[in-house]
């Protein structure tokens, strides 16, 4: 079989070269932190919370990232700390967020944002509302007909088919409780999400005369639903526009790679070969299929060997065949290799402890990590000379402080990271954010894997991501197949086809992505990082200055007030209800801002 695959290699080898990237890096010192790009900036959000109630700090660093992802400049005022009386003057704001469940904090000062709404502010309140006088007292402006004392218990969200991508659908949240104050609405209110029954409003907004409030009745706060919040914040104002990365990559973690040990018997059972058959004859025509299909180009990392020794030096790979077999396929299709490990030993020192949830071994120290990172390097080149690899994805998501610090020092062919997006239970996942970081690499996580994308959370956080930063990165392992616990046992005809429901929910939710390899993506999280937006509007059109661009831009427009027409500086096309995706091609984008729209 190894003489075999070689010899198909050699003859494969004519006809791939490297990767057509269609997208390629920015220079390190030309992409920006978001925090840096947006630093300095003018606040034209102002942000009120009160520490001291339950819950506020959860919701508080949620919306501090969602507004630092949006670009939204936003000056925080704590009501724990500061008296409601120094609040700044509300007209130096184009919106006001209220993060706290009691207004009562806000005393008379609550009803100085309501005349300032009714003037044409924007007031959005982003935690359920605790039922209380000041709350009816404004309940009917922002269209609450009555409200109980008591909360119901929200299995999902159910936003509306026009108002997010993906709309129309029902999410379910994992680990549901009473969270969303049991309340009836007035005719003001336009419900933009409801729950998974339909019979609670989740999100709704409300015009007040010449305002708007915008009101999130959900009450869960985390990662996982950053874009619901975004969403709902984008319904303030005339228009609301924030870059996005616009990109769908698909990464094949331990691929290429020796034939993984594990067991068959679920192989054998359906398909009645060994492994490597079931890699070359069903796995991969498979993938193959699929990528034609949805237009899809993998991201595979490879790993050099599956030992655990992190004391000696490292030892070359002596069976090339796979590598230049699997490596040659992926390449010929326009795929990608990066990087997984020369074994599958997360680089982290001695003082890592891994407690009961894993059997790997720690490195010695940095030069041992380095070390093995070169050989990885070194044989990749060997085997596929072709191939240009930047991308690392950390083994089982795991990357020390210590080791990621020896990535940005030490291995500058590693120019972005590909870990974990969603935090878990562990605290050994590296978790990133999208976005650049001080050193210059580009954090890229991953979202969602394997082929049961339909589960609860995980669908939940693709629809969540595909509004905040219309992304979507996924991955799967070839050795799926040979873990019960990461679908062996229901067999691979059922895993696929968990896939392809995923992708057919994919490219119907969001038609328009960029199917992109890992460094194309990474490519895309540079230019998003550093871009920040300003918008100046006239009765007849809306104008965006994009700060810190590069050569292209995307941006999610939301039209509240007034419905877009010819843009001047990129091109434009409608998502969904008012949702527009802008490709910008100059620094200042011009959009025609005719009448009619929502109101």
């Amino acid at each position: 079989m190894a003489i075999a695959l070689v010899l198909l290699a050699q003859t494969l080898g004519i006809h791939y070269g490297a990767t057509k990237f269609t997208l390629k890096y920015m220079a390190r010192n030309e992409a920006i932190p978001a925090q840096n790009a947006i630093m300095g900036q003018r606040a034209t959000n102002l942000m009120l919370v009160d520490s001291s109630q339950d819950g506020v700090d959860e919701a508080e660093t949620m919306m501090k990232q969602v507004l630092l992802d949006m670009k939204v400049p936003t000056a925080t005022v704590d009501l724990a700390k500061t008296d409601p009386d120094d609040i700044p003057s509300l007209n130096r704001y184009r919106t006001v967020l209220i993060v706290m469940p009691e207004l009562d904090s806000l005393g008379d000062e609550l009803v100085s944002i309501m005349r300032w709404v009714e003037g044409g502010g924007n007031m959005m309140l982003a935690m359920t509302p605790e039922k209380t006088g000041y709350l009816d007292a404004i309940g009917p402006q922002i269209g609450i007909e009555s409200s109980a004392y008591d909360y119901v218990m929200t299995k999902g969200i159910k936003p509306a088919r026009d108002f997010m991508l993906g709309g129309g659908h029902t999410y379910m949240f994992s680990g549901p409780f009473k969270s969303s104050l049991s309340l009836n609405l007035n005719e003001k209110a336009a419900v933009e999400a409801v729950s998974a029954n339909g019979h609670t409003p989740l999100i709704w907004s409300a015009d007040v005369r010449s305002g708007r409030t915008v009101t999130c009745n959900i009450g869960i706060y985390g990662k996982v639903v950053r874009g619901f919040y975004a969403s709902a914040f984008s319904l303030l104002g005339s228009a609301t526009a924030y870059p996005v990365i616009n990109s769908a990559a698909f990464y094949l973690d331990d691929f290429p790679s020796p034939v993984p040990s594990g067991d068959a018997t679920y192989i054998k059972r359906d398909y009645g070969m060994s492994i490597t058959n079931f890699y070359s004859k069903v796995w991969w025509p498979d993938l193959t299929k699929l990528a034609e299909r949805y237009g899809i180009r993998f991201t595979g990392v490879m790993i050099e060997n599956y030992g655990d020794d992190t004391k000696d030096a490292p030892v070359r790979q002596k069976d090339e065949s796979h590598f230049i077999y699997f490596g040659g396929l992926l390449l010929k299709q326009n795929g990608e290799i990066g990087y997984h490990g020369y074994n599958h030993q997360p680089l982290v020192l001695p003082n890592t402890d891994y407690g009961d949830e894993y059997a790997y071994h720690q490195w010695p120290n940095r030069k041992a990590v380095v070390a093995s990172l070169r050989e990885l390097i070194a044989f990749q080149k060997s085997v596929l000379p072709a191939a240009t690899a930047s991308v690392y994805v950390p083994p089982s998501n795991i990357l020390s402080k210590e080791g990621r610090q020896t990535i940005g020092r030490d291995v500058p062919e590693i120019r972005t990271i590909a870990s974990t997006y969603l935090p878990s239970d562990s605290k050994l996942p590296y978790v990133q954010e999208f976005g650049v970081a001080d050193d210059g690499i580009v954090e890229a996580p991953r979202i969602v894997s394997g082929g049961m994308v339909g589960n609860d959370y995980m669908r939940l956080a693709a629809e969540s991501e595909l509004n905040m930063h219309f992304v979507s990165t996924h991955f799967m392992h070839p050795d799926d197949m040979l873990d019960p616990d990461r679908g062996a046992k229901e067999g691979w005809a059922v895993y696929r086809k968990g896939l392809e429901n995923y992708l057919d929910w994919l490219e119907v939710s969001a038609p328009s992505i960029r199917m992109q390899t890992g460094t194309e993506c990474a490519s895309a999280v540079q230019r998003f990082s550093g871009l920040t937006v300003k918008m100046r509007e006239s009765a007849n059109e809306w104008e965006f200055d994009l700060g810190n661009f590069k050569d292209q831009a995307w941006l999610l427009l939301r039209a509240n007030h007034g419905t877009p027409g010819r843009i001047q500086g990129g091109s434009m096309i409608r998502m969904t209800g008012n949702l527009y995706l802008i490709k910008a091609t100059d620094s200042t984008v011009h959009v025609e801002r005719k009448a009619g729209g929502a109101a």
